[in-house]
């Protein structure tokens, strides 16, 4: 299949017997950099009715078409995932929303049109025609920001309530409905995590960084030794244990802005979501992608807008609290910092912080070249503070 073209387009989009798809027009939706785990395409589709000619625009996300990319993310399992997250999971958790009267519905998510895993449908292996078609979001005016940037404090309030939604309405649905949640959500659930050789890889890469930051010279080994937990096996603490998103970097948020303030977010990319603790998502997202001034200031206030948005779901779903206080959520975010999530920012600062023109197309990506861009003065001020800071919490 051409990387610009989507064969059987009409099987994908349900239109009923009175439409018909008359014209389609397919590009590349996204630049070198804005997007690692697959191929990214905007899809205008023009469908004949009984009353005129209607159109819908919407984004196909693809197979990457480089065997690299498909085994960095595991796409056979992962791309099938998140066809289940969009069509099954997202559906489910709304529903049981609505079962317990809740009014303020998960909204964060694109619109589901379609998709397939090959050209006989959900059946057998995911290949080049698999396909995940969604609503095309900047049609509706949402917007990414600047990923060097980072997020300012109205964005990342946003966020956190966000998160704290995802987590938290899967977390309910598991301690009312157990044998739902294990049959419905637990299948496609995956931890991610690098294979030795591009562990190995990103080390050297984040070694030759360090030597060229005096300031970091001295922490040299414990920042390794923090880098290489991402390969160890994790433990599950069932308490908070949830859906993660575990991609919560800055691309994966888009904006709807008013008078230039944000007024809606909504979270994308869903291929590598897990089952565990939300503390990954949290320390992720605040160290890669919250602006280092808002972090220093209001690290503590976001943690607490986290808590109390987390409460407030459990208990529209009618869920004793009691195990969920401040001191156990700070507790798994402590844990996950240590555990696992020094590697996680750290290696994510290197596409964050990628100069816009130096980062190779997906189509050519390589394990050598994929982080291989020159490093910005940004990028070694922005893993300066993330040491100092896992440093100063006591995470490594």
């Amino acid at each position: 299949m051409s990387v610009e073209k989507i064969n059987n387009l009409e099987h994908l989009i349900p239109l009923g017997e009175s439409k018909k798809i008359v014209d389609h027009k397919i590009k590349r939706l996204t630049a070198p950099g804005e997007n690692y785990g697959s191929l990214m395409l905007s899809v205008d589709v023009t469908v004949k009715t009984p009353t005129g000619n209607e159109e819908i625009h919407a984004v196909a996300k693809t197979v990457p078409p480089n065997e690299f990319i498909q085994e960095v993310f595991n796409t056979p399992v992962t791309f099938r995932n998140e066809i289940a997250f969009y069509k099954n999971i997202v559906p489910l958790l709304q529903q049981f929303q609505r079962q317990h009267g809740v009014k303020e519905i998960i909204d964060f998510v694109p619109k589901y049109y379609g998709s397939r895993v090959n050209l006989k449908g959900d059946e057998g292996e995911v290949d080049q025609d698999a396909v995940l078609l969604m609503e095309n979001l900047k049609i509706a005016n949402y917007t990414t920001l600047d990923r060097m940037q980072g997020f300012d404090l109205n964005v990342a309030k946003l966020i956190m309530k966000n998160l704290a939604q995802l987590h938290a309405v899967p977390l309910a649905l598991k301690l009312e409905k157990p044998e739902i949640f294990e049959k419905e959500i637990k299948p496609y659930m995956m931890l991610w995590a690098p294979k030795e050789q591009q562990h190995n890889v990103m080390t050297k890469q984040l070694s030759d960084l360090v030597d060229d930051i005096e300031e970091l010279k001295p922490f040299k080994e414990r920042i390794l030794n923090a880098f290489d937990q991402q390969m160890k096996p994790r433990e599950t603490r069932e308490t908070f244990a949830t859906i993660t998103h575990n991609d919560c970097w800055v691309n994966n948020f888009l904006f709807k802005l008013e008078n230039g303030k944000p007024v809606k977010s909504i979270i994308v990319d869903y291929q590598v979501c897990s089952y565990g603790s939300p503390g990954r998502d949290i320390v992720f997202f605040l160290f890669s992608s919250v602006n280092d001034h808002v972090l220093k200031k209001h690290y503590d206030d976001l943690i607490k807008l986290y808590h109390q948005t987390f409460i407030s779901v459990l208990e529209q779903l009618g869920c004793v609290t009691t195990p969920f206080t401040f001191e156990a959520l700070e507790k798994e975010i402590n844990y996950e910092a240590r555990d696992s999530q020094f590697g996680h920012v750290a290696f994510m600062l290197f596409p964050i912080f990628a100069p816009s023109g130096e980062v190779q197309d997906i189509t050519e990506f390589s394990p050598e070249n994929m982080i291989s861009h020159k490093v910005s003065d940004l990028h070694k001020q922005k893993l300066v503070f993330v040491v100092k800071e896992f440093i100063k919490r006591n995470w490594i």
